[in-house]
């Protein structure tokens, strides 16, 4: 059986990404989790240190994933140097089209980028920061491969604009087009296969590459 801290964070896991980390309230936890209010104070320090905990199970997976994926198609190509681009982009993308592959919930993902899109002020946790410069580290060394007439900082300007593509279309770019088509929009619906597959050719031809 869980124990207190494994049930509180299971159960505000599956809250955040229903309400939203401020539409919850550690009452809401603790009585989802079937523990003592006091719990989450003794556990966490509070309901922000229960949010950083629940961020640090979100994000860390999803850069690991990323990582591990490079790793992967080193090894499948031979090289770093012998990856194709459009592989590269899919390794990259991935992780933000597929998070339930590394057992994140997307719509906890989009909470979370929500989160930090609307208050700059909230702090990334320690090992999270680490993770994603370790991911921006070996990404920009493999797309410098490509794009050897680009800067580090140019290429993760690069990188950058990529994810936003990604994010948006996750997000809300599939739902605009279905409302402007006038069909029943039904997010769940979504091919995020099929739409990752469009943002990599999209986003190639920011970088300068060529569409497969």
């Amino acid at each position: 059986m869980a124990d207190t801290r494994e049930l509180i964070l299971n159960a505000a896991w599956d809250l955040f990404a229903e309400k939203g980390f401020e539409g919850v309230s550690v009452r809401d936890v603790t009585n989802a989790a079937g523990v003592n209010l006091a719990s989450v104070s003794y556990h966490f320090g509070g309901k922000d240190g229960l949010i950083q905990e629940t961020v640090k199970r979100c994000l860390n997976p999803v850069y690991e994933y990323g990582i591990q994926l490079l790793a992967d198609a080193e090894t499948k190509y031979g090289g770093i140097e012998k990856i194709p681009l459009e592989h590269l982009m899919q390794c990259w993308m991935r992780p933000l089209f597929m998070p339930e592959e590394c057992g994140v919930r997307a719509d906890l993902i989009m909470r979370l980028i929500a989160r930090y899109m609307i208050e700059h002020n909230y702090s990334v946790p320690l090992k999270s920061q680490r993770l994603l410069a370790e991911v921006y580290r070996v990404y920009t060394k493999a797309f410098l491969v490509h794009f050897p007439h680009l800067s580090a900082d140019e290429v993760i300007q690069q990188i950058i604009f990529a994810e936003g593509a990604a994010i948006y279309s996750t997000g809300i770019g599939e739902v605009i087009t279905q409302v402007i088509k006038g069909e029943q929009v039904d997010v769940a619906g979504i091919d995020r296969e099929a739409l990752m597959a469009k943002v990599v050719q999209f986003v190639m031809y920011g970088f300068g590459g060529k569409p497969a």
